[in-house]
């Protein structure tokens, strides 16, 4: 089994993640190596990093003025303090800006950016259903739409808010009407892809992502929410080269050298895989996901003890994660301790009644049985 995955989102200028760092974008199937085996799949995140709203002016249009000249330089003020994670600057900035054009939609944008990173969430697809904050952002974002139509950004962070409620229809469609208003925006094909895939829709998904990486191909969450749907789309080979390039420009990002480590698991390289499995594991030791990939490719090398120890380390940080439990059971299994073996398999049954793969374990654990003896 694929672990349920997530898809990061950058906004123009800097990072945000819609599915990547916390609950994971909802669980999409894909082919594991071994159907009898909880495979690990690419794992990522939604987490928030500035956004830069202005667009360039096209050279056809004209000088701006005086005040809009302020009101740049405030933003652009704002937007360095918000980069440096000084939200408290950053909204003083921004108020500066919304005081000097109070009819441009660009500063209110930056302080609802302001709102949600002061929540600290960590802006996961549906990381926050029903969210009141959140909610009332998005009604206030509603009413800026009505008053600037024609506004990519507002619409584009709209689609953001969305996507963390859990709302793909109604974030696609913001994302959507973003993507019209500004087809060079990688962010906002980024937030439409995230919103297709949510929804269920791979290929659109993956159209729009690979426009959003091919518009910022130096932003490495471009390149991870793409190698994630080629991996969906049974893609391999071109998602490690996808993760390779952004392992290229974030060496040290644990996500990405999971999302790397488990792409060569799919691919039956488990010598490959070790390695990025082992950096993710030591720069998030938390992550249970991360430690259940590792053991399963510790176990598709044939080192059973270390395969058990990762995914008993993964049930202590997650003791709901069913592909702990199933990869810890057929270790076990191959093991010869057949009564533990069992027990785990019984419990990934019951944390998941309608998952026909601990039922399909335990079958082939009863047949192991009859030819095997069990050992201590």
């Amino acid at each position: 089994m694929l672990v349920p995955l997530a898809l990061r989102l950058a906004f123009c200028g800097v990072m945000l993640v819609a599915c990547a760092s916390g609950p994971a974008a909802p669980p999409v199937p894909a082919a594991a190596p071994d159907a009898r085996m909880a495979a690990p799949s690419p794992e990522a995140a939604m987490a928030a990093t500035p956004l830069a709203i202005v667009v360039p002016a096209p050279s056809s249009a004209p000088e701006p003025t005086d005040a809009e000249r302020r009101e740049l330089d405030a933003l652009a003020r704002g937007d360095a303090a918000f980069d440096a994670g000084d939200w408290s600057l950053a909204r003083q900035h921004y108020e500066q800006a919304r005081s000097l054009a109070p009819d441009s939609p660009h500063a209110p944008v930056r302080l609802v950016r302001v709102r949600c990173a002061e929540l600290g969430l960590g802006m996961s697809y549906a990381e926050a259903p029903h969210h009141a904050e959140l909610e009332q952002m998005v009604s206030e974002l509603e009413a800026l739409t009505n008053r600037h139509p024609d506004a990519a950004p507002v619409w584009l962070e709209r689609g953001r808010l969305l996507l963390v409620l859990g709302d793909a229809g109604r974030a696609q469609e913001s994302s959507r009407r973003a993507v019209a208003l500004d087809d060079r925006n990688a962010e906002a094909h980024s937030a439409l892809g995230v919103a297709y895939l949510a929804s269920g829709q791979v290929q659109p998904a993956l159209e729009r992502l690979e426009a959003a990486a091919r518009l910022a191909p130096e932003q490495p969450e471009r390149l991870t929410n793409l190698g994630t749907v080629y991996m969906l789309r049974g893609r391999v080979t071109e998602a490690i080269a996808t993760y390779e390039r952004a392992l290229a420009l974030t060496p040290d990002d644990a996500r990405t050298h999971g999302d790397l480590g488990a792409a060569h698991l799919a691919n039956n390289r488990p010598d490959r895989a070790l390695s990025h499995l082992l950096r993710a594991t030591a720069l998030a030791p938390h992550r249970a996901t991360f430690l259940t990939n590792l053991g399963y490719a510790y176990q598709k090398q044939g080192l059973l003890d270390k395969a058990v120890e990762s995914q008993r380390r993964a049930i202590a940080l997650d003791p709901k994660l069913g592909s702990a439990w199933i990869n810890l059971g057929n270790a076990l299994a191959e093991m010869g301790k057949y009564e533990a073996a069992r027990e785990a398999l019984q419990r990934a049954g019951s944390l998941d009644p309608s998952d026909p793969r601990p039922k399909a374990s335990l079958s082939d654990l009863a047949e192991l049985e009859k030819r095997q003896p069990a050992r201590r």
